[in-house]
This record gives structure tokens, sequence and C-alpha cells, in this order.
């Protein structure tokens, strides 16, 4: 007798070699699983924040741990001017990073590798591991550059171990993670300075090799790499003909599973049904398809940009002077704007779901003054505390280092605002954006959103400037304000001041509670036990 049995798995699996498979991704993934995609979102900002100078209510809520009032830089998410997240938000007070201060190595590089990688033990001045081949000189400098991870970052170690985050059962996403940013610098390899410039690295299996993931910068390439093989170079109309192919497609196979339903043993009729159910659920989402289709973005006015390369900082092997990077001030916003879609889409669309994103590197040379806020769309809206504009004229990373003259702690504050107004704005676009199987983009990834250092003249190592957005599939408890750590212990540390480490807890902390939340128990320590003081409460239900 002919085997009639049926694999709903690989049936389902087949149809995605269809059109179906590259245009409606998403719902072929809650098809297989009846569940919403779960993903990881990590977005960085540099240089840290005016924290330890007078101005810390310029960042922490006044109040808590619920019913807070924003700051005015944490307005950008709870003002309705752009986003009105507070209910999905969480913010940490007194979490702080697992280093030393007193480490060498470039502190900004330092501040890259304690948040997002396994925390290394406290050997003495020379804890940080080096970069097979660095010289004698920069291994001994105080600031080099060469100083190395000993492990993946988080983002990937939770990517090797957390099912949910590899794709749906049978049918592993396409991209399985990406990494992207707004910095032509920070996409740069030339001097190898990835503990300035990458915030993801791969590491297959404990002791095996680390490799940088670096950011890409071209919005054209991320196109083409994440999405010319769907929809490169259609229009609308052949996009909507796609999606009439994509029903056929679906009423051939039921069509066929109806005549099947004649053939098969009685013993197989139930799996026949199982089939026939599967294909009626995909019919009534492709009727849908306008608020969950997984089309490319659409095409930005003047194409997707290439940005200029940059010949002058990090490039030239001698370089890496964050006043060279003038020149390309005037496409960091441009590059935001069309990589914020991609984001979005690339989740949308079941592409992705481990993402990091750096909008710029730690020594970030960006100028604001003369350079982003010049721009059309920006121009007079970003205001110091006193309503005036911005005056400081250096890079990002030097107005970082003089917040001890009021012109650079007022214009820190402007490029905070910036900062935290362009993540408000992705993470409000995707709270909109409804997700297959329920809820919304947001509520079905976690966000986290952090500095390399929390006050960038010291390069302040406790007050780490941490905030955790949507997470609603781990029970984040949105809305909270957590002021962490024992207040007694906490009163003798300002991050502009002098000390060799902070207190307990520790962002490896955060790393195993959030680990835990997704039901990776097995994660007990990331890095060195010293840097591993215990789960933090209050986070997740």
């Amino acid at each position: 007798m002919r085997d009639f049995r049926l694999q709903r798995r690989t049936f389902l699996a087949g149809m995605g070699t269809t059109a179906l498979g590259s245009l409606l991704r998403p719902i072929m993934s809650y098809a297989q699983t009846g569940a919403a995609p779960q993903r990881l979102l990590v977005i960085h900002r540099p240089c840290g924040t005016s924290l330890g100078t007078g101005h810390d209510n310029w960042w922490w809520p006044s109040g808590g741990p619920t019913g807070w009032t924003a700051s005015p830089l944490l307005s950008s998410f709870t003002d309705g001017k752009i986003a009105s997240l507070q209910n999905k938000m969480v913010v940490l007070q007194h979490l702080n990073a697992p280093r030393n201060m007193n480490w060498i190595g470039d502190k900004h590089g330092a501040g890259f590798l304690s948040m997002i990688t396994p925390a290394v033990a406290d050997t003495g001045s020379k804890s940080w591991p080096q970069t097979p081949g660095a010289s004698a000189s920069s291994k001994a400098d105080a600031n080099g550059k060469s100083i190395t991870p000993t492990g993946g970052s988080a983002d990937q170690l939770f990517l090797n171990n957390i099912p949910a985050l590899k794709g749906p059962m049978g049918a592993p996403v396409p991209i399985q993670s990406a990494q992207l940013t707004a910095s032509t610098e920070s996409s740069d390899q030339t001097n190898d300075w990835h503990a300035l410039k990458c915030v993801s690295y791969g590491q297959t299996s404990a002791g095996a090799s680390i490799t940088p993931l670096w950011p890409t910068a071209s919005p054209s390439a991320a196109f083409m790499n994440y999405f010319a093989k769907s929809t490169m170079g259609l229009s609308q109309a052949q996009i909507m003909r796609m999606n009439a192919q994509n029903k056929s497609v679906l009423d051939f196979a039921n069509g066929g599973l109806l005549k099947l339903q004649s053939q098969v043993p009685k013993s197989q009729l139930a799996k026949v049904q199982a089939h026939a159910d599967a294909i009626r659920q995909l019919e009534l989402m492709v009727g849908n398809i306008a608020a969950m289709s997984c089309t490319a973005p659409p095409t930005p006015a003047g194409g997707w940009l290439t940005p200029t390369i940059d010949t002058m900082s990090s490039q030239n092997p001698n370089g890496g002077s964050s006043a060279d990077f003038g020149p390309l001030d005037a496409e960091h916003y441009p590059m935001w704007a069309q990589h914020k879609e991609i984001i979005k889409t690339m989740f949308q669309c079941d592409l992705t779901r481990v993402l990091s994103f750096t909008f710029g590197y730690g020594n970030s040379g960006i100028h604001f003054e003369n350079g982003v806020l010049k721009d059309p769309a920006l121009v007079g809206k970003y205001k110091d505390p006193n309503g005036k504009d911005i005056t400081d004229a250096n890079g990002h990373h030097d107005v970082s280092h003089l917040l001890n003259q009021t012109a650079s702690v007022d214009a820190h504050y402007i490029i905070d605002k910036y900062y935290c107004d362009r993540t408000a704005e992705l993470l409000a676009e995707m709270a909109a954006t409804p997700d297959i199987g329920g809820g919304s983009l947001l509520d079905n990834t976690l966000v986290v959103y952090w500095s390399e250092v929390s006050e960038g003249s010291n390069h302040g190592i406790v007050d780490m400037p941490v905030l955790l957005f949507g997470g609603k599939f781990l029970k984040m408890k949105g809305g909270s304000f957590l002021q962490l750590g024992d207040p007694a212990t906490n009163a003798k540390f300002n991050p502009s001041g002098g000390y060799a480490k902070g207190p307990p807890p520790y962002m490896s902390d955060f790393w195993v509670t959030t680990a835990h939340a997704w039901g990776y128990n097995a994660l007990t320590a990331f890095g060195d036990p010293m840097w591993n003081s215990g789960t933090i409460s209050g986070i997740y239900g």
C-alpha cells in the first residue's frame, strides 16, 4: 500500500520554497509554532552621559519604583511627542560595569567588553587579554586598543542557547544575527580596533575562537544583503501580484489535500485535516497581508545611502583622531533613518531575531554643532536645558571629556537627547506595528539600550545608564524604576569620582537574570564569578 503519512513540518517547509517563503515568512513561522517570534535588540550609544557632574536629574526619573516622572532625557520615551512607552520600559539605576578602572587598555573599549562579553578575572593591571599579534607598545599602553574579550557577546550566547531566537521550529530564520551602525568609522576594520567598535562577538562553543562581528554602516549594502533575494527591484504592483500568487499556491495546496482525503486510510485523515486547517489559517492571514506583509522596505528618496569612505581617521594606520571625522557628519542622521526601516522590516519579516546596533564607536568624533544638527530635518529642534543652541564644536568624544565646562555639559545633554529621540522613534514604530501571533513588534522584542561608560570624562563604571523596553513574553515589569544595590554603599560612589571598581549588581548579573527569564537556566555566571552576585529581582515576573 502507498505510504500516505504526512509530516506537517515538512509540508510547511516545502511551501516555504515558493514565493510564500520570501513574502510571508512571519505567517509561515506562526503556522509552524503557534507562537509569536521572540527577539533581542541591543542598541548602543557612545560616550555615556553627564551623570556625576551635578546633573543626574537630567537622566534619572524622580519617584519610583512605579508611577515615576521621567527626566528630561527619558521623556523622549514617555511624553507622547515621539513615544508613550513608560509602561513598556524599565529603568535600572545603580547597575555597574564589571571591570576595574586600573586595568590597562582603552577605557571606552573596556566599557564595550565589560558590558556585552563575559566579565574577566581581576588579575592585576594586565587583566584584559590582548589581540594576537598586538605590539608590545600597545600591550603596555594604558589606553591601548588591542584588548579583546574572553568569550562571545551576550546576544550571540543567547542565540546559541535559546531555541526561540534561532527561528521557528524546523525553519531557522535566514539571518541568524545582524549588526548595523550609523557611523562609517564604526565599520572600519583597518586597525582592528574591535574593542571600540563591535557590539557583537561570535563564539560557537566555550574555548572556540572568538570572532568580532563588525557592523555594517552602509544602508545600501545592508539592503542588498538582507532583502535582495526577495523583493529587490519590485514595484508595489509586482508585490501585489506576488501576494496573489501566494494565494494561488494556497488554493492549489488546499485542493490537493481535499483530493487526498478520499485516498488515504482513515488512520491518516486526522493528519490531512490538520494540514487543511493550517492552509485555512494561512489564507486568513494572507487576507490581512497589508498589516503583516514581509516585503522589503520602500526605496528612500534618492536611493539607499552608500556612505562616504573615511580616509582620514582610523583608516590611517597612524590615525584615529576623533577630530578627523568631520566630513562624514552629515551622513549620520540619514544613515540612521534608513537603518531604522531596515531593522523594523527585518523583524516584521522574521528575517532575524537577534540584532545589534551602534550609533557610533567609543571614540566617536561625530560633530553635532556644525554637523549632524545642520540636517534640514533637525535644524532648530535641539536646545540645552536653558533653551540655547549647542555651542561646543568638538566631536562627541571630545565633548564627553570636557564635562567640567558648562558649554560641553550642555552640548552633551543635546547629544544624549538626540540619541534618545532616535531610539524612541524606532521603538514607537515597533510598538505601533502588529506582530504575527499577537502583540506588537516591540512586545515581542527585548530591547537593551546602553552606553559603554556612565560619565564620559572619567569613563565612569558605576550607575551605567541602561534602559529596557518590550520583553512582554518574558513578563518584563514595564513601568518600573529599579534602584538596585545597597543604598549606603551606592552613596559612596559617583560616576565621576575616584574608585577602582564599583559594587554589585553588575551587567553580568543582568545577562544571567535575563537568561533565566528566557528559560536558559544553565547560565549561572557570565564570566568570572567575582563579577556575578546573583540574579536581579524586579525586572521580570
